[in-house]
């Protein structure tokens, strides 16, 4: 099985399409879709309300909090139940890096939105770019894994590793860091995902 790297994803920058007025862009993580496909005139944003909050017009939806161990097996598992467009390479990809871990609770986030998701959720391309849009040399699946691994090599594997030690609360002693992911099916009609690392808090 061939190494994943980030470095083989096509990352767009938050400004972009430049010059095209939109009302989101698809680069601006600050914002969250709402759910449905925006054709019935009925649009509810996410809520975090477990029950309250489920999509009244897609199948999947959910966030989940899992560590970093995951096999790559049991995520692509994940992704199968939860209907991702796994295979699919015509996305583009939008990364942020917190300048704050501690406060925002996420050391970088990345969201990934299919190039349907861009021509009719965004309207951030029109339909003759949509048709020609390029394709990553990942997949979504591969994509969200290589993120992983990325975070992985960046902060370690293990509680109290000096590259994440102290970085969200942790006090070295009786509280220390591990990595962990986030990930959200942020709209299932349109494509579009969201994965996240972060640490939670070993404890003794």
């Amino acid at each position: 099985m061939s190494k994943l790297s980030l470095d083989d994803v096509v990352i767009y920058s938050q400004d972009w399409p430049i010059g095209r007025d939109l009302k989101v862009r698809p680069g601006d993580l600050s914002q969250f879709g709402p759910y449905g496909n925006g054709l019935y005139g009925y649009q509810r944003k996410n809520v975090l309300d477990p029950i309250q909050g489920d999509p009244p017009q897609e199948e999947s939806a959910g966030i989940i909090y899992f560590g970093n161990g995951v096999r790559r097996e049991d995520f692509e598992a994940l992704l199968r139940v939860l209907n991702i467009q796994a295979d699919r390479k015509d996305y583009a990809a939008f990364v942020q890096e917190s300048s704050n871990p501690e406060k925002d609770r996420f050391f970088k986030q990345m969201r990934v939105v299919s190039k349907f998701g861009l021509r009719f959720g965004f309207n951030a391309i029109d339909n003759n770019e949509h048709d020609k849009f390029p394709e990553q040399k990942l997949a979504t699946g591969d994509a969200l894994l290589a993120f992983m691994e990325a975070e992985r090599n960046r902060f370690g594997t293990e509680f109290g590793d000096s590259r994440i030690d102290g970085k969200m609360g942790g006090d070295g002693n009786y509280a220390r860091e591990e990595l962990r992911f986030g990930f959200m099916l942020e709209n299932e009609y349109h494509g579009i995902y969201r994965i996240w690392s972060g640490a939670w808090l070993v404890t003794k």
